[in-house]
Protein backbone atom coordinates (compact mmCIF):
# COMPACT_ATOMS: atom_id res chain seq x y z
CA UNK A 1 0.00 0.00 0.00
CA UNK A 2 1.55 3.49 -1.02
CA UNK A 3 1.40 6.68 1.48
CA UNK A 4 1.21 9.65 -0.74
CA UNK A 5 0.32 11.98 1.44
CA UNK A 6 -1.74 14.92 -0.30
CA UNK A 7 -3.40 17.14 1.92
CA UNK A 8 -7.23 17.28 0.94
CA UNK A 9 -7.19 20.49 -0.79
CA UNK A 10 -3.93 19.82 -2.62
CA UNK A 11 -5.85 16.31 -4.14
CA UNK A 12 -8.98 17.95 -4.97
CA UNK A 13 -7.16 21.19 -7.08
CA UNK A 14 -4.88 18.52 -8.57
CA UNK A 15 -8.44 16.61 -9.67
CA UNK A 16 -9.50 20.10 -11.17
CA UNK A 17 -12.39 20.90 -8.43
CA UNK A 18 -12.87 24.90 -7.69
CA UNK A 19 -15.68 26.63 -7.53
CA UNK A 20 -16.24 26.96 -10.74
CA UNK A 21 -16.35 23.57 -12.17
CA UNK A 22 -17.73 20.57 -10.05
CA UNK A 23 -16.85 17.10 -10.31
CA UNK A 24 -18.78 13.84 -9.91
CA UNK A 25 -17.77 12.01 -7.00
CA UNK A 26 -19.98 9.02 -6.28
CA UNK A 27 -23.80 7.79 -8.39
CA UNK A 28 -24.63 4.38 -6.99
CA UNK A 29 -27.81 2.44 -5.72
CA UNK A 30 -28.00 0.73 -2.07
CA UNK A 31 -30.92 -0.78 -0.62
CA UNK A 32 -33.20 0.85 -3.11
CA UNK A 33 -31.89 4.84 -2.20
CA UNK A 34 -30.20 6.59 -4.99
CA UNK A 35 -26.77 8.30 -4.19
CA UNK A 36 -25.05 10.91 -6.42
CA UNK A 37 -23.15 13.51 -4.89
CA UNK A 38 -20.76 16.20 -6.55
CA UNK A 39 -16.86 16.60 -5.13
CA UNK A 40 -16.70 19.20 -2.17
CA UNK A 41 -15.37 22.90 -3.21
CA UNK A 42 -14.06 25.51 -1.39
CA UNK A 43 -15.71 28.48 -0.17
CA UNK A 44 -14.27 31.35 1.25
CA UNK A 45 -16.62 34.06 2.46
CA UNK A 46 -16.36 36.97 4.85
CA UNK A 47 -16.78 36.83 8.02
CA UNK A 48 -15.50 33.56 8.85
CA UNK A 49 -13.35 30.31 7.78
CA UNK A 50 -12.90 29.15 4.58
CA UNK A 51 -15.43 26.00 4.47
CA UNK A 52 -15.52 22.92 2.00
CA UNK A 53 -19.41 22.00 0.36
CA UNK A 54 -20.61 19.63 -1.14
CA UNK A 55 -24.35 18.07 -1.78
CA UNK A 56 -25.64 15.19 -2.20
CA UNK A 57 -28.73 13.67 -4.02
CA UNK A 58 -30.72 11.22 -2.28
CA UNK A 59 -33.77 9.79 -4.50
CA UNK A 60 -35.88 6.87 -1.84
CA UNK A 61 -37.81 3.80 -2.77
CA UNK A 62 -41.18 6.03 -2.89
CA UNK A 63 -40.03 8.36 -5.63
CA UNK A 64 -39.44 10.88 -3.65
CA UNK A 65 -35.42 12.79 -3.57
CA UNK A 66 -34.06 15.39 -1.27
CA UNK A 67 -30.11 16.76 -0.90
CA UNK A 68 -27.85 16.45 1.21
CA UNK A 69 -25.86 19.62 2.47
CA UNK A 70 -22.64 19.19 3.95
CA UNK A 71 -20.32 22.36 5.04
CA UNK A 72 -17.43 21.74 6.48
CA UNK A 73 -15.51 24.55 8.00
CA UNK A 74 -11.80 25.01 8.11
CA UNK A 75 -10.21 25.93 11.46
CA UNK A 76 -7.37 26.22 13.79
CA UNK A 77 -9.87 24.31 16.33
CA UNK A 78 -11.48 21.65 16.67
CA UNK A 79 -15.11 21.57 17.50
CA UNK A 80 -18.31 18.86 17.26
CA UNK A 81 -21.34 20.79 16.15
CA UNK A 82 -24.10 18.77 17.92
CA UNK A 83 -27.04 17.21 16.23
CA UNK A 84 -30.04 19.45 16.10
CA UNK A 85 -29.01 22.86 15.93
CA UNK A 86 -30.00 25.43 13.06
CA UNK A 87 -28.90 26.60 10.21
CA UNK A 88 -29.99 29.75 8.45
CA UNK A 89 -29.90 30.93 4.95
CA UNK A 90 -30.51 34.66 3.50
CA UNK A 91 -31.53 34.58 0.40
CA UNK A 92 -30.77 37.20 -2.60
CA UNK A 93 -33.90 38.36 -1.94
CA UNK A 94 -34.10 38.38 1.72
CA UNK A 95 -35.66 35.54 2.53
CA UNK A 96 -34.80 33.09 5.10
CA UNK A 97 -34.21 29.58 5.16
CA UNK A 98 -33.56 27.30 7.85
CA UNK A 99 -32.25 23.84 8.32
CA UNK A 100 -31.51 21.04 11.10
CA UNK A 101 -27.85 19.59 11.58
CA UNK A 102 -28.46 15.95 11.03
CA UNK A 103 -24.94 14.83 11.09
CA UNK A 104 -24.44 12.51 14.55
CA UNK A 105 -20.60 11.17 13.94
CA UNK A 106 -18.75 14.77 12.89
CA UNK A 107 -16.31 14.91 15.47
CA UNK A 108 -12.88 16.33 13.34
CA UNK A 109 -9.80 14.79 14.91
CA UNK A 110 -7.80 14.59 11.80
CA UNK A 111 -5.77 17.50 10.46
CA UNK A 112 -4.17 19.29 7.46
CA UNK A 113 -2.16 21.43 6.23
CA UNK A 114 -3.33 25.05 5.09
CA UNK A 115 0.28 26.68 3.90
CA UNK A 116 1.78 27.20 7.37
CA UNK A 117 -1.58 26.60 9.70
CA UNK A 118 -2.77 23.14 10.46
CA UNK A 119 -6.74 23.06 10.11
CA UNK A 120 -9.35 21.11 11.60
CA UNK A 121 -13.08 19.90 9.67
CA UNK A 122 -15.86 21.30 11.79
CA UNK A 123 -18.46 18.82 10.12
CA UNK A 124 -21.91 19.71 9.05
CA UNK A 125 -24.95 18.10 7.69
CA UNK A 126 -28.41 19.31 6.89
CA UNK A 127 -30.90 17.80 5.01
CA UNK A 128 -32.71 19.77 2.11
CA UNK A 129 -36.01 19.83 -0.04
CA UNK A 130 -35.20 20.13 -3.78
CA UNK A 131 -37.30 23.14 -3.81
CA UNK A 132 -35.57 24.99 -1.28
CA UNK A 133 -32.35 23.71 -2.48
CA UNK A 134 -33.47 25.00 -6.14
CA UNK A 135 -34.01 28.53 -4.29
CA UNK A 136 -30.45 28.55 -2.61
CA UNK A 137 -28.85 27.85 -6.19
CA UNK A 138 -30.02 31.30 -7.34
CA UNK A 139 -28.40 33.24 -5.07
CA UNK A 140 -27.68 33.29 -1.18
CA UNK A 141 -26.33 36.41 1.16
CA UNK A 142 -25.05 34.73 3.94
CA UNK A 143 -25.62 31.66 6.43
CA UNK A 144 -25.61 31.74 9.90
CA UNK A 145 -24.39 28.18 11.32
CA UNK A 146 -24.93 27.51 14.84
CA UNK A 147 -22.33 25.13 16.56
CA UNK A 148 -22.65 24.60 20.05
CA UNK A 149 -25.71 25.30 22.91
CA UNK A 150 -23.99 28.49 24.22
CA UNK A 151 -24.65 31.87 22.61
CA UNK A 152 -21.46 32.75 21.09
CA UNK A 153 -21.69 29.42 19.32
CA UNK A 154 -21.95 30.45 15.67
CA UNK A 155 -20.38 31.13 12.84
CA UNK A 156 -21.56 33.97 10.05
CA UNK A 157 -20.45 33.68 6.37
CA UNK A 158 -21.11 36.16 3.97
CA UNK A 159 -20.69 35.76 0.43
CA UNK A 160 -20.40 39.33 -1.82
CA UNK A 161 -19.64 37.33 -5.25
CA UNK A 162 -22.56 34.72 -4.61
CA UNK A 163 -19.60 32.17 -4.59
CA UNK A 164 -21.90 29.75 -2.28
CA UNK A 165 -25.17 30.10 -4.53
CA UNK A 166 -22.85 29.19 -7.64
CA UNK A 167 -21.00 26.28 -6.22
CA UNK A 168 -24.85 25.12 -5.30
CA UNK A 169 -25.52 25.75 -8.90
CA UNK A 170 -22.45 23.61 -10.73
CA UNK A 171 -23.31 20.68 -8.41
CA UNK A 172 -26.62 20.37 -8.83
CA UNK A 173 -25.76 20.35 -12.74
CA UNK A 174 -23.47 17.89 -12.16
CA UNK A 175 -25.81 15.43 -10.64
CA UNK A 176 -28.47 15.98 -12.56
CA UNK A 177 -26.51 15.17 -15.82
CA UNK A 178 -25.14 12.07 -13.91
CA UNK A 179 -28.89 10.48 -12.93
CA UNK A 180 -28.79 7.24 -15.62
CA UNK A 181 -25.45 6.19 -14.87
CA UNK A 182 -26.21 5.18 -11.27
CA UNK A 183 -24.89 2.02 -10.57
CA UNK A 184 -26.89 -0.61 -8.54
CA UNK A 185 -24.10 -1.91 -5.82
CA UNK A 186 -23.68 -5.44 -5.60
CA UNK A 187 -21.63 -7.75 -3.09
CA UNK A 188 -18.39 -6.04 -3.87
CA UNK A 189 -17.04 -5.47 -0.70
CA UNK A 190 -14.09 -7.84 0.55
CA UNK A 191 -12.80 -6.00 3.85
CA UNK A 192 -13.74 -3.14 5.43
CA UNK A 193 -11.32 -2.51 8.64
CA UNK A 194 -11.32 1.18 10.60
CA UNK A 195 -8.17 1.19 12.59
CA UNK A 196 -6.69 3.66 14.45
CA UNK A 197 -4.97 6.24 12.48
CA UNK A 198 -6.74 4.76 9.30
CA UNK A 199 -9.72 2.83 6.96
CA UNK A 200 -8.87 0.42 4.19
CA UNK A 201 -11.63 -1.04 2.19
CA UNK A 202 -11.10 -3.37 0.04
CA UNK A 203 -12.86 -5.28 -2.92
CA UNK A 204 -13.27 -8.12 -4.17
CA UNK A 205 -12.38 -8.87 -8.32
CA UNK A 206 -14.37 -8.31 -10.79
CA UNK A 207 -13.71 -10.01 -14.31
CA UNK A 208 -13.19 -8.04 -17.19
CA UNK A 209 -12.48 -9.68 -20.64
CA UNK A 210 -10.17 -8.20 -23.49
CA UNK A 211 -9.77 -9.50 -26.89
CA UNK A 212 -7.25 -11.88 -25.88
CA UNK A 213 -7.00 -11.87 -21.93
CA UNK A 214 -9.28 -12.39 -19.16
CA UNK A 215 -8.34 -9.80 -16.35
CA UNK A 216 -9.30 -9.93 -12.43
CA UNK A 217 -9.66 -6.06 -11.40
CA UNK A 218 -9.29 -5.02 -7.66
CA UNK A 219 -10.09 -1.56 -6.10
CA UNK A 220 -8.45 -0.51 -2.43
CA UNK A 221 -9.37 2.70 -0.56
CA UNK A 222 -7.30 4.38 2.16
CA UNK A 223 -8.24 7.09 3.74
CA UNK A 224 -5.65 8.80 6.76
CA UNK A 225 -7.72 9.93 9.81
CA UNK A 226 -5.28 12.70 11.22
CA UNK A 227 -4.64 13.97 7.49
CA UNK A 228 -7.78 13.31 5.56
CA UNK A 229 -6.06 11.84 2.88
CA UNK A 230 -7.18 9.33 0.14
CA UNK A 231 -4.97 6.69 -1.62
CA UNK A 232 -6.29 3.96 -4.43
CA UNK A 233 -4.68 1.07 -5.72
CA UNK A 234 -5.22 -0.60 -8.70
CA UNK A 235 -4.56 -4.68 -8.53
CA UNK A 236 -4.90 -6.61 -12.26
CA UNK A 237 -4.38 -10.43 -12.95
CA UNK A 238 -3.69 -11.18 -16.23
CA UNK A 239 -5.53 -14.35 -16.89
CA UNK A 240 -3.41 -16.67 -19.37
CA UNK A 241 -1.67 -19.31 -20.24
CA UNK A 242 0.95 -17.60 -20.67
CA UNK A 243 3.58 -15.91 -18.17
CA UNK A 244 3.97 -12.49 -18.46
CA UNK A 245 6.83 -11.08 -15.90
CA UNK A 246 6.31 -7.57 -15.37
CA UNK A 247 9.23 -5.59 -13.77
CA UNK A 248 8.94 -2.76 -11.45
CA UNK A 249 8.82 0.55 -13.18
CA UNK A 250 7.24 -0.75 -16.60
CA UNK A 251 5.26 1.31 -17.89
CA UNK A 252 1.45 0.47 -18.11
CA UNK A 253 -0.85 2.50 -20.40
CA UNK A 254 -4.60 2.46 -20.78
CA UNK A 255 -6.13 4.03 -23.75
CA UNK A 256 -9.30 5.91 -23.04
CA UNK A 257 -12.30 5.83 -25.19
CA UNK A 258 -11.75 9.67 -26.28
CA UNK A 259 -8.19 8.91 -27.04
CA UNK A 260 -6.46 10.13 -24.61
CA UNK A 261 -4.17 7.73 -22.59
CA UNK A 262 -3.25 7.14 -18.48
CA UNK A 263 0.01 5.89 -18.24
CA UNK A 264 0.80 4.29 -14.66
CA UNK A 265 3.72 2.37 -13.46
CA UNK A 266 4.10 -0.67 -12.49
CA UNK A 267 5.43 -0.93 -8.63
CA UNK A 268 6.53 -4.12 -8.08
CA UNK A 269 8.41 -7.90 -9.64
CA UNK A 270 5.12 -10.17 -10.37
CA UNK A 271 4.14 -12.57 -13.22
CA UNK A 272 0.94 -11.45 -14.31
CA UNK A 273 -0.22 -8.93 -11.78
CA UNK A 274 -0.17 -5.22 -12.72
CA UNK A 275 0.15 -3.13 -8.72
CA UNK A 276 -0.64 0.25 -9.69
CA UNK A 277 -1.24 3.40 -7.89
CA UNK A 278 -3.50 5.70 -9.69
CA UNK A 279 -4.19 9.27 -8.99
CA UNK A 280 -8.13 10.23 -8.27
CA UNK A 281 -8.35 12.03 -11.18
CA UNK A 282 -6.85 8.81 -13.08
CA UNK A 283 -9.50 6.54 -11.78
CA UNK A 284 -12.46 8.37 -12.99
CA UNK A 285 -10.38 8.50 -16.17
CA UNK A 286 -10.47 4.86 -16.32
CA UNK A 287 -13.90 4.63 -15.37
CA UNK A 288 -15.38 6.57 -18.25
CA UNK A 289 -14.40 4.32 -21.12
CA UNK A 290 -11.06 1.84 -21.57
CA UNK A 291 -10.40 0.90 -25.18
CA UNK A 292 -6.69 -1.12 -24.71
CA UNK A 293 -4.22 -1.72 -21.93
CA UNK A 294 -0.49 -2.47 -22.82
CA UNK A 295 2.42 -2.90 -20.96
CA UNK A 296 6.21 -3.64 -20.84
CA UNK A 297 7.00 -7.73 -20.12
CA UNK A 298 9.77 -9.34 -20.08
CA UNK A 299 8.34 -10.87 -23.78
CA UNK A 300 8.34 -7.51 -24.93
CA UNK A 301 5.33 -5.29 -25.66
CA UNK A 302 1.81 -7.14 -24.58
CA UNK A 303 -1.43 -5.33 -25.56
CA UNK A 304 -5.35 -6.13 -25.58
CA UNK A 305 -8.17 -4.89 -26.69
CA UNK A 306 -11.82 -4.51 -24.77
CA UNK A 307 -14.60 -4.48 -27.08
CA UNK A 308 -17.55 -3.97 -24.65
CA UNK A 309 -15.63 -1.72 -22.42
CA UNK A 310 -16.00 -4.42 -19.43
CA UNK A 311 -12.42 -3.18 -17.70
CA UNK A 312 -14.04 0.62 -17.41
CA UNK A 313 -17.34 -1.17 -16.22
CA UNK A 314 -15.44 -3.17 -13.48
CA UNK A 315 -13.47 -0.48 -12.50
CA UNK A 316 -16.90 1.99 -12.20
CA UNK A 317 -18.65 -1.01 -10.54
CA UNK A 318 -15.72 -1.20 -7.57
CA UNK A 319 -14.87 2.77 -6.97
CA UNK A 320 -18.60 3.19 -6.35
CA UNK A 321 -18.49 0.64 -3.71
CA UNK A 322 -15.66 2.29 -2.36
CA UNK A 323 -17.29 5.50 -1.95
CA UNK A 324 -20.19 3.50 -0.16
CA UNK A 325 -17.91 3.31 2.90
CA UNK A 326 -15.76 6.22 1.79
CA UNK A 327 -15.33 8.62 5.39
CA UNK A 328 -15.92 11.86 3.13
Amino acid sequence: MRKILLSLAAMLVLAGVTCEASNLRFNYKAGGITHISADYELITPEGSDPFWTRIEFVGFPDGSSAYLLYLNFESKKATTVPKGVKMAATLSGGKILRFEQIGSDNATKGAFRRGKDLVYWNRTKYLVEGADMEKMSHGVKSVDVITGWDPDDFVTAVFRDDAFAKALASQMQVIKKAENGTVELKDDLARYSDNTGSITAISKPVVAKGVSSIYNVGLTYLFYKESYNEDFDLKIQIGSDKKYSIPVESKVVFTISDGSTVELRQTRDAVNYLYLYPTLDEIRKLKKGVRTISFDSEKGLFSDTFKDDSFAIAVNRLYQALMNVSAL
